[in-house]
């Protein structure tokens, strides 16, 4: 196991976790922004699953908006667009699209 799998694996449990509280889903925001901080030291293998996970995010962008907006103001984000995941409000409402990639984790379009 690399040394950030299981990192990764706690954040592929939380994109999909909505019985949890809305300020675990917001550290779930951070614990990603952690992962990206080491994404140019991610095994091939670590950033296909990251991909996988957050495609399962994107795919449930609206009910974890909704979720997550009872504990954070997205408006309020300063955080860069390359961070998509704090920008959940602007691709819910369309203002922000991205194309999802294994090599990147993502980039804004």
């Amino acid at each position: 196991m690399s040394m950030y799998m299981q990192d990764i694996l706690n954040y592929g449990d939380d994109v999909n976790d909505f019985e949890s509280s809305p300020f675990e889903s917001l550290r779930m925001l951070q614990d990603r922004s952690d992962i990206q901080k080491v994404f140019h030291q991610l095994s091939l293998e670590d950033q296909q699953l990251l991909a996988e996970y957050d495609a399962l995010l994107f795919k449930n962008v609206h009910k974890m908006y909704r979720h997550i907006k009872k504990a954070y103001d997205f408006s309020l984000s300063n955080q860069p667009f390359s961070e998509w995941w704090w920008h959940l409000d602007k691709i819910v409402k369309g203002n922000l699209q991205i194309v999802l990639s294994s090599d990147t984790g993502g980039k804004v379009m």
